[in-house]
């Protein structure tokens, strides 16, 4: 017999953890040759345009929007140890932290199958879970002398100022964009990847990579105008409960200082 479910009581479930989404890939399933093999990302090399009017001689801005853009959505439990999970019979829980040695012999105990409610002897491996879903990706690139710094502290400060910005200036529910970063084989600098956080996507991020001026804009007037210290972030400016993680890393004076560049640079009249 199964396990009683437990009472709801009126408290909320208290969160540990979040999820992170990462960029896989481009896949175009409209594009794979007579072999069955994927040409996406061949495709989406071919979509990639310069940015000309915030490209200058000091940075090249690229961009390039797909509507196959492949996320991997990735939860990784508690202190990102992963779940334990049995193949055989289907139960999972967060994986613990270490035994102290004392403890680390004792006797293989059974865990209970969720099913039936009996003991299970299956075996317990560990992973991070997670899945894949197609959206709509801009990816930017920076190139130059202004963006030769691969520091993630920098360019998680510019994404994030960027997601606010293009959410302010045109309109676009700031829960329905989301970012990450990814880094080319090859390339020292990470690019900027924006998606639809709806799978399928809702062409809010093909109406920003047509109205990049705008977005830079107000991304720039969040990060000067904030009153929290340069070398720190605030919910006001940068942080949101879905980027957690990167709390510690996000400065706003990092972004606002690259922003105002390319905007200089590319000789863009902001109003501060």
């Amino acid at each position: 017999m199964a396990e009683a479910p437990k009472e709801s009581g009126e408290a909320r479930p208290a969160r540990t953890y979040a999820t992170q989404v990462y960029f896989s890939d481009y896949g175009a399933p409209h594009t794979a040759d007579s072999a069955g093999n994927d040409n996406g990302q061949e495709e989406a090399e071919q979509n990639l345009e310069q940015v000309e009017e915030l490209s200058s001689s000091q940075i090249q801005v690229w961009r390039r929007y797909s509507r196959y853009g492949k996320m991997a959505l990735v939860n990784p439990g508690p202190l990102r140890r992963g779940f334990r999970i049995c193949s055989w019979c289907g139960f999972a829980e967060p994986t613990p932290p270490p035994q102290p040695p004392s403890r680390r012999k004792e006797k293989f105990k059974p865990h209970p199958n969720p099913r039936t409610g009996k003991p299970c002897k299956g075996f317990l491996q560990t992973n991070h879970l997670g899945h894949e879903f197609i959206t709509d990706v801009l990816e930017l690139r920076f190139e130059g002398a202004l963006a030769n710094n691969p520091s993630y502290n920098l360019w998680y400060s510019v994404l994030y100022a960027l997601l606010e910005g293009a959410s302010e200036a045109l309109g676009i529910r700031r829960d329905d964009l989301d970012g990450t970063l990814y880094r080319r084989r090859g390339s020292r600098i990470p690019a900027l990847v924006l998606f639809d956080n709806v799978p399928g996507g809702a062409g809010h991020v093909q109406r920003i990579a047509t109205e990049l001026i705008p977005a830079f804009q107000a991304a720039l007037r969040r990060v000067d105008t904030c009153e929290c210290g340069a070398e720190t972030s605030c919910y006001e400016c940068l942080r949101n409960y879905r980027n957690q993680f990167h709390h510690d890393q996000l400065q706003r004076g990092l972004a606002r200082d690259f922003l105002a560049q390319v905007l200089q640079t590319a000789g863009v009249i902001w109003l501060g």
